[in-house]
């Protein structure tokens, strides 16, 4: 009584390091926290990188597998703060609406919000800028395999790359004006996400940047 009760798993697919959870990785989980009375959760920021990344049905990954609260992300995949939190449990649903009414946080006019969200789910949008997402960040993670000084680092499968960067290619690219993360996890790890506004040129004008930082005089 003086702890903490555990009451839910939260898995967040795709992963903060752009790795993605197997079907039966997350059939397994739900498994074992449905073994120890626990409901699951599945964070889904970047839910479509995952989905396009497995070739799997949002049934598949979600509901099918013993998720009971799914966060739907569209922010991340081209919406403006239009997300959705699907309940497969209908028990839960009337609580997590107090619970939205309790913290405060009901939106105005929100017929504008879901006006984004019936446009993002209509003829695949939502899948086709996840795909296209995933497809850039292989050909930036590609463009940058062998690289002299740069290591790509993880099996990242969906739109999320880490490398590992000599600081002055860092500085230099910073200074061309290239915006990216390369000190917020440890010194000479840099962060790029790619997104359903990057085209290849966007891609080929980085990785070119970085070549001709890299290349022996």
């Amino acid at each position: 009584m003086h702890s903490v009760q555990p009451a839910v798993v939260s898995l967040t697919q795709a992963t903060e390091t752009g790795s993605v959870y197997t079907l039966d990785e997350l059939a397994e989980l739900a498994a074992i926290a449905h073994d120890a009375g626990l409901r699951v959760h599945m964070d889904g920021a970047r839910f479509a990188n995952a989905l396009v990344a497995l070739d799997a049905t949002p049934a598949e990954m979600s509901w099918k597998l013993g998720v009971d609260v799914l966060s739907f992300g569209a922010t991340k995949n081209g919406a403006m703060t239009a997300d959705a939190i699907v309940s497969f449990d209908p028990a839960l649903a009337t609580e997590l609406a107090y619970r939205h009414k309790h913290g405060g946080q009901l939106t105005s006019k929100m017929r504008f919000q879901t006006a984004q969200l019936d446009a993002y789910l209509s003829d695949d949008l939502w899948l086709n800028n996840a795909r296209h997402a995933n497809q850039t960040a292989a050909r930036l993670r590609e463009g940058m395999t062998g690289v002299p000084g740069v290591s790509v680092l993880g099996d990242a499968t969906a739109n999320i790359l880490f490398c590992r960067f000599p600081q002055p290619l860092s500085d230099a690219l910073h200074a061309a004006g290239f915006d990216f993360y390369d000190d917020r996890w440890e010194p000479g790890i840099a962060r790029f996400v790619t997104s359903f506004a990057h085209t290849e040129t966007d891609i080929d004008t980085l990785l070119a940047a970085i070549r001709e930082r890299t290349s022996t005089p």
